[in-house]
């Protein structure tokens, strides 16, 4: 049941770039509700994104082909300096390279 009037929406849809949307709190019943954007639209980072790799140059087809990557590892670093458009296997071969998990 989508609930989009008074308490939001219970069923977690795909913001417009194509991901999916974040949770934003509960409602009444104690049931997640979702806002319409994803997390990377609504800290802004989505400004940034461009419609190709910039490690490899691959073209993506779809933009959920792309992800947004901060360059320094620091999440909550959202300067458009420090985020830069990877294609999904540059950003897992550089999470892994640079050891990203281990640093939390």
């Amino acid at each position: 049941m989508h609930r989009t009037k008074r308490y939001g929406r219970t069923v977690q849809g795909l913001c417009g770039c194509g991901n999916k949307q974040t949770s934003i709190g509960l409602n009444h019943r104690s049931e997640t509700i979702y806002g319409t954007r994803c997390h990377t639209c609504k800290m802004g980072g989505r400004r940034t994104k461009k419609d190709y790799c910039e490690l490899c140059n691959f073209k993506a087809l779809d933009p959920v082909q792309l992800d947004v990557d901060h360059i320094d590892n620091d999440s909550s670093n959202n300067d458009p300096l420090n985020l830069q458009t990877l294609c999904a296997n540059c950003h897992r071969l550089k999470t892994k390279q640079n050891k990203d998990w281990k640093k939390k």
